[in-house]
């Protein structure tokens, strides 16, 4: 599965249906089935969404931790708890209503931020916000002593 690259805008209508960005759509080519998992981010104010290949990586991951430890009880209730399985419908849309609107702050446009085996949904001033300033750390930020 390719990647999610960019920042986009799209707008939200009355019934909380939008768009997935076309870019984000093409990474699915492959796949018949064009299923996501949007879930409460750990970044405050976003949530995640994962094409259902790509989180079943995410989930092997929680699944090799120490069964029943705090850590993974813990883990997997953020993970699973307040998921939602939702799929693109023919126009490319997906529905976000309830919780995750809220949680994010959604109201009549969306800001989707590419994030590499997955995307982030947000408000698009809490995203550009959030955008800026990770762009701002970059420079401290060091990979194996080269900037």
């Amino acid at each position: 599965m390719r990647q999610f690259f960019g920042s986009h805008e799209n707008k939200r209508d009355a019934k909380g249906r939008v768009s997935v960005p076309a870019a984000f759509r093409a990474a699915w080519k492959e796949h018949p089935e064009m299923t996501l998992i949007l879930r409460p981010s750990f970044i405050e104010g976003c949530v995640e969404a994962w094409p259902l290949p790509n989180y079943a990586r995410f989930q092997a991951k929680l699944e090799a931790m120490p069964e029943m430890s705090r850590e993974q009880v813990g883990l997997q209730t953020q993970v699973y708890s307040d998921a939602e399985e939702v799929e693109l419908d023919a126009q490319g849309r997906i529905l976000i209503t309830g919780y995750l609107a809220e949680l994010a702050n959604l109201t009549d446009t969306v800001f989707f931020m590419g994030r590499g085996d997955h995307f982030h949904i947000w408000e698009p001033g809490a995203g550009k916000a959030f955008r800026d300033a990770s762009r701002a750390a970059a420079p401290r930020l060091s990979f194996g002593g080269q900037a």
